[in-house]
């Protein structure tokens, strides 16, 4: 259910106010991983090749999963408690060696995500991408599955000097695309995506089958959260 409701208080009378049903939305900014690409086996089997091979503890699954969305350097320091900094250099690099072979044989987008996104720009609606992945992977990806000519702006992991939550990609796109933080929404699967964009004074909608739960995207109040992709457009329609 999208519909983003509010209640106010006025003694002892309730009103429930819509919000921004009429919204009219110029960018929609995305997450990439989890958000339009269901990259987390990807991920997970990359993250514990990498710390294998470098015979570091392998934490579960789960807690793998909990840290996607983070930059790559933070998600070895908390998956592994990685602390020197050329041991954290050499997790990177080799990740980015494994990951592609991995990725290119389990890597693909949700249902609805690229006959949404032709939709949205059919609106003339702007998309761009904020991804805590690094921006040559980001490109890639996105020209493998025919969305690189739709998307105005692709910042990745290397553009920004602080990183997911803080707001710097969201702010960059924004300037970018000479775009208004009420007239631009950011839709991400973690808590981190929405935090950056609650930073940065934009609505945010959280997406439920990503890496974080429903319970905990709520926990961010988010204003919609969506179950499906293509209920986007139920939102800036």
């Amino acid at each position: 259910m999208w519909l983003p409701l509010r209640q106010l208080h006025f003694g002892n009378c309730v009103v429930i106010k819509i919000d921004a049903l009429f919204m009219k939305f110029k960018t929609i900014i995305f997450d990439f991983d989890g958000t339009l690409a269901d990259t987390q086996s990807s991920i997970l089997a990359t993250v514990s090749a990498t710390l294998q091979e470098l015979n570091l503890p392998v934490p579960d699954g789960e807690a793998i999963n909990q840290l996607i969305g983070l930059p790559l350097r933070d998600t070895f320091v908390k998956a592994a408690g990685v602390e020197d900094e050329k041991l954290i250099d050499r997790c990177v690099l080799l990740y980015r060696e494994l990951f592609d072979d991995i990725a290119a044989k389990t890597v693909c987008l949700f249902p609805q995500v690229k006959e949404t996104i032709l939709t949205l720009r059919q609106w003339g609606i702007m998309v761009a991408v904020a991804s805590s992945r690094g921006r040559d992977s980001l490109q890639s990806f996105l020209r493998m599955f025919g969305l690189q000519e739709h998307v105005s702006a692709v910042l990745g992991e290397q553009d920004v000097r602080h990183k997911k939550p803080a707001p710097d990609m969201v702010l960059h796109i924004l300037e970018q695309t000479a775009s208004l933080p009420q007239e631009s929404l950011v839709v991400g699967d973690t808590t981190y995506d929405i935090l950056m964009g609650q930073r940065a004074f934009c609505r945010t909608c959280a997406v439920t089958y990503g890496n974080h739960s429903r319970a905990q995207l709520k926990q961010q109040n988010p204003d919609f959260m969506i179950d499906d992709f293509s209920e986007l457009l139920l939102i800036v329609k």
